[in-house]
């Protein structure tokens, strides 16, 4: 018995030393410009070469029937004239001007169609590459397609990432608003490709359409992120931990076996206000209506019951808890309650294709679009401004902002530019109206106004929806995160802030909450507290340490950022020079443990030694 436990434990020391001595070594890269050549063919497909790498990017356009087309040598149904970087063509009812620019990791292409008939033109839009053979693998808006027929649908994730058997990768991202919304990712046959296929273009209107071309060396699906990440500028500093507390009274209960554990809330005292904020390590907190207080949470309900004195006598509580604290409250655009509900907003009806109302799969919370000018936009701007000095928050955390329970509305007023097109004659089937697309102007101008009043956001549901928000979002750096019911939607995080909000499905304890902090981690993902049912909270997590953070870089696994590394992985860190740093190991149930921390010189950076086991985490962070 003594031999064979000696042998046992030779056996895992070896394993163990096999181990620490296969640890990768992970560094961010050093990013430059690359050498892409592009160009114009003289079939309009665009032909991008890196190093020995050569790819083209085919077009479709739909017309009535059939298609016009981009390729290499000769464009199909249409007429072509390139002259270097521009090229301009003509079908029929259309015409397009083509333009390429290289920026530092990708090619841009613009596509500007004009409608020349007299009706509404239906315009199916693909791009695309051809592979002959099996690819190593290919990720339609993020998710890992193992047959070879696949669609995708994300208005975040919008890309087509391809790695074929000779080596390093090609990306394909659509850039512009109507693109992203429209946006669908596809393979068949061979094909490869990203495309609009409910767009619509009226008579004499330019509609501008643009894509980006991202060639690289590498064949992982990361390294194609991170590029897109830099190309989009979405690498600005994250400040904050979130959680929602709101002024729950006694006796609402919680996921807890013991009875006597109550939601926290009003009833409780600045000390264990400040231990619950400590343990969930948050600076943002969000509020929202109480229905044991008697408040309703949406529209124009919530403008009759909302009690504005218990959440300033709340907030006081909190901010003498935490001085520091960011107090939000919650915010939907899109819903009311039918029982409490004003009248006069027929004209911002969100409508089904039988005319009927559209709702939160639940005719009680009927479904309405903030339209500029309307009735119901107006009363939801007064809903914020009671919110902004009324109630003295610091911000707001908007729910399901670019859209809800419907995408689509089919009714007036006409967004401009979607339809249902039919597959096989190519002719419009009905007009419907883009809730994304047709809010937009209202909601810009309500985030304009957060910025220019000192409030923050968070949003639920992306603020990389459409390149505007985007823009407008870094440009403020407000926030947005990706609810986790399914963990796989992280993947929707990764082109913007790459923050997931706990499942509220499955948290029931800490220990819960701490491990879906890890797993969002193979996402590269960060992570947010979700509801207060789960209790009690009774010591900190990997949260504590999780931000600020800048990200850097996104991977399986692990974030690098600028200020830390957060990892669920084994390995050798190093933040890419000889900087200082402290570790943090959490253990299985999220309990901070003290362990050696090795250190190495490789190539002249310092490498920090990590091995977890399941579950496990840690934290490096700068000194």
């Amino acid at each position: 018995m003594k031999n064979i436990l000696k042998i046992t434990c030779l056996s895992l020391a070896a394993a163990g030393a096999v181990m620490a001595a296969e640890l990768p070594y992970i560094a961010p890269e050093t990013v430059k410009p690359l050498p892409i050549k592009s160009r114009i063919l003289p079939g309009g497909a665009v032909e991008v070469k890196l190093d020995n790498q050569t790819y083209v990017v085919n077009a479709d356009f739909s017309l009535q029937p059939g298609w016009a087309k981009f390729t290499a040598d000769k464009a199909e149904n249409m007429t072509v004239t390139v002259k270097g970087d521009v090229l301009e063509g003509s079908g029929k009812n259309f015409t397009i001007q083509r333009s390429i620019k290289n920026v530092d990791e990708a090619v841009i292409v613009t596509d500007k169609i004009t409608n020349t008939g007299k009706e509404d033109l239906p315009f199916m839009y693909r791009q695309y590459l051809k592979f002959s053979g099996k690819l190593k693998e290919y990720r339609l808006c993020g998710y890992r397609i193992y047959s070879r027929r696949g669609n995708g649908t994300s208005n975040i994730n919008c890309t087509a990432i391809m790695m074929p058997p000779a080596g390093g990768s090609v990306g394909l991202l659509a850039l512009n608003d109507v693109f992203r919304v429209h946006f669908r990712a596809f393979a068949a046959k061979g094909l490869y490709g990203i495309g609009d296929d409910n767009l619509i273009i009226q008579p004499g209107v330019t509609q501008e359409m643009s894509f980006a071309i991202f060639p690289s060396a590498k064949d992982d699906y990361y390294s194609q992120i991170n590029a897109m990440r830099r190309y989009l500028g979405v690498n600005f500093e994250l400040k904050h931990n979130f959680a929602f507390l709101s002024p729950n009274p006694p006796n609402v209960k919680t996921f807890s076996p013991d009875p006597t554990v109550d939601r926290i809330g009003m009833h409780d005292s600045v000390e264990t206000l400040r231990e619950w904020i400590n343990n969930k390590s948050a600076t943002m907190l969000s509020a929202g209506a109480v229905k044991q207080n008697g408040e309703l949470s949406h529209g124009s309900a919530w403008m009759k019951t909302a009690k504005p004195e218990i959440h300033k006598a709340f907030y006081k509580k909190i901010r003498e808890a935490k001085p520091d604290a960011i107090i939000l409250h919650y915010f939907h655009s899109y819903l009311d309650v039918k029982s409490m509900m004003d009248s006069g907003f027929d004209d911002a009806k969100n409508l089904k294709p039988n005319g009927e109302q559209a709702d939160y799969r639940n005719p009680a919370l009927p479904l309405f679009i903030t339209i500029e000018g309307s009735k119901w936009s107006q009363m939801q701007e007064a809903r914020l401004e009671r919110l902004r000095t009324e109630f003295g928050v610091n911000g707001i955390f908007w729910d399901e902002f670019p859209n809800s329970a419907s995408k689509y509305h089919f009714g007036e007023p006409w967004d401009g530019v979607s339809g249902d097109i039919n597959p096989k004659t190519h002719k419009i089937t009905r007009r419907k109206t883009s809730v994304a697309l047709s809010s937009l102007p209202w909601r810009k101008r309500m985030v304009e106004n957060f910025a220019k009043n000192g409030l923050f956001l968070v949003a639920n549901g992306g603020g990389g929806y459409t390149k505007t928000m985007t823009d407008l979002f870094v440009k403020n750096k407000f926030v947005a995160f990706m609810e986790t019911g399914g963990i796989s939607s992280l993947y929707n995080s990764q082109l913007f802030t790459p923050i997931g909000l706990g499942d509220h499905l499955t948290e029931r304890t800490e220990v819960d909450c701490y491990r879906n902090q890890v797993r969002h981690l193979n996402y590269g993902s960060l992570y947010y507290y979700y509801h207060q049912q789960v209790e009690p909270f009774t010591h900190p997590t990997l949260a504590k340490y999780m931000y600020p953070i800048t990200p850097v870089e996104l991977h399986q696994g692990y974030i690098i950022g600028k200020e830390r590394i957060l990892t669920n992985r084994s390995g050798y860190y190093s933040f890419g020079g000889s900087e200082e740093a402290e570790l943090h190991f959490f253990d299985a149930d999220g309990k901070e443990v003290n362990r050696n921390a090795e250190t190495v010189i490789k190539d002249n950076k310092k490498y920090y030694k990590v091995v977890l086991g399941e579950h496990e985490s840690c934290a490096i962070v700068k000194k």
